[in-house]
């Protein structure tokens, strides 16, 4: 990349902080319906069929003949979300089967960041058995309400919804309430309360709840309730076969917090959680085998846990996988191929990779190149104040790649940059001086310093 001969390449960004604040999931890039091929119109038009058939046997009180359908469509892959979240709540109702749960709602989560239109399709339904009393519906309903399913969120609309089913006994609501009381989501935070709604809903067999009410202990929120109190929790969600509490446990063991740290425990509890579907725990345990933690390095067991995790929607495994792709770590370079791992972590929602999508779109590695898409990945990982994306936006403008050469524009990027600590800023600052009045660069720099205000807001409420 060059500012006309004389501007230095700046290249992938390839680490990642444990610290580094992700961005909402946006899930699998999916075709719209009017742009599908009537086939593909057809047969997404009868699961939606299906899927309504199926929640009104549900919701009419015959919950397995609601599975076998909900069961038939998730096995064959359909990229309706509804199946999926319907089929874990019939199993999380009988307590059972919890590292199916986790898988299907980790499936849920990449096919409903694709948008809420099946969820649309499907809330007439949802909506008259919860007007009923319904408690699977009211939940549903809630959930679509609380997680922006059906357009837009409303926690308050999602409370009033849960406090309904909570009431009559459902254990399911009375856990979901708790989680909003323990955030503070549609009513004031309360951890006491939230700790009430979790011990319900945990007498009753739910192994999630035993999980949030042992990491309401273990944070220290709840003065009757100690650390082994915690533990206890933890173990009978184990019990249950919850690939979460086993997670938490790997965690504990990881880093000594509650218990001796134990690098051995650690790895199998890692490894327990991994095995029982839990995507984090694959992507620690792929990064224990990468670093040789507490372990002989294997970069087979690294690669295979990497992957695994990728496969359930890990933004922070699809990004390393990219990053090994395009330096030849551990696998034969492939930059396409980290191209492709790079695009579905940014489409995950991973800041960083929205940076690399950019960068492998402006210089063609890996991929066709493509000015017009790259500048709009660097406009948004310049938006969560990434110095590199500002720098590379202000060289396309001022070399008018892919975009009409500004150098008022280019040089607002490059105060920004510098702003946001990027030595090589200086670079363009100088050589925009060149070519813009004072009037100009004093437009340039006023604007740099609001946005720049802007965003040290946003990283600091962050």
């Amino acid at each position: 990349m060059t500012l006309r001969r004389f501007w230095p390449a700046f290249g992938l960004t390839v680490l990642l902080s444990i610290s580094q604040a992700f961005a909402a999931t946006s899930g699998d890039q999916t075709v719209s319906p009017d742009a599908a091929p009537a086939a593909e119109k057809s047969v997404e038009a009868k699961i939606r069929e299906e899927t309504a058939q199926a929640l009104k046997t549900w919701f009419e009180g015959d919950a397995a003949g609601a599975e076998k359908i909900f069961a038939r469509l998730t096995k064959d892959g359909c990229k309706n979300p509804v199946p999926y979240q319907a089929l874990a709540l019939i199993l999380s109702d009988r307590h059972e089967r919890y590292d199916e749960v986790a898988a299907l709602y980790s499936r849920h989560k990449v096919l409903s960041g694709g948008g809420g239109a099946d969820y649309r399709a499907a809330l007439g339904i949802i909506k008259k058995y919860a007007d009923k009393g319904s408690p699977q519906a009211l939940v549903l309903l809630a959930r679509v309400t609380g997680w922006g399913l059906n357009g837009s969120i409303n926690f308050y609309r999602s409370m009033l919804l849960l406090r309904r089913a909570a009431d009559g006994g459902y254990d399911q609501a009375q856990r979901e309430l708790g989680l909003l009381y323990e955030d503070g989501s549609g009513v004031e935070k309360n951890p006491r309360r939230a700790a009430e709604l979790y011990r319900r809903a945990a007498n009753q067999g739910d192994a999630f709840a035993m999980k949030y009410l042992a990491v309401l202990a273990l944070n220290g929120s709840l003065k009757e309730m100690n650390v082994k109190d915690a533990i206890v929790l933890l173990e009978r969600a184990d019990a249950a076969g919850l690939p979460e509490a086993r997670l938490i446990l790997a965690q504990l063991y990881h880093k000594g917090v509650a218990v001796k740290k134990n690098a051995h425990r650690a790895l199998e509890w890692y490894t327990k959680a991994a095995e029982s579907g839990s995507a984090e725990a694959m992507n620690a345990l792929a990064h224990i085998y990468e670093d040789g933690e507490g372990v002989k390095k294997s970069p087979e067991l690294a690669l295979k846990w990497y992957r695994e995790a990728a496969a359930r929607g890990s933004h922070e495994a699809l990004f390393r996988l990219g990053v090994l792709y395009y330096t030849g770590t551990l696998v034969k370079a492939d930059h396409a191929e980290a191209f492709r791992c790079f695009k579905e972590a940014a489409d995950y929602g991973n800041i960083a990779a929205w940076y690399n999508v950019g960068f492998l779109l402006k210089t063609g590695d890996g991929v066709k190149q493509d000015l017009k898409e790259a500048k709009t990945w660097f406009e948004r990982a310049a938006g969560t104040g990434s110095s590199r994306a500002q720098l590379n936006l202000g060289v396309m403008y001022a070399n008018g790649e892919g975009v009409k050469e500004d150098f008022e524009e280019a040089r607002f990027w490059f105060e920004l940059a510098k702003l946001c600590g990027n030595p090589d800023a200086a670079q363009g600052i100088d050589y925009t001086t060149k070519k813009m009045d004072a009037a100009a660069i004093d437009r340039a720099q006023r604007r740099a310093d609001t946005v720049y205000k802007r965003l040290k807001k946003r990283m600091i409420r962050e």
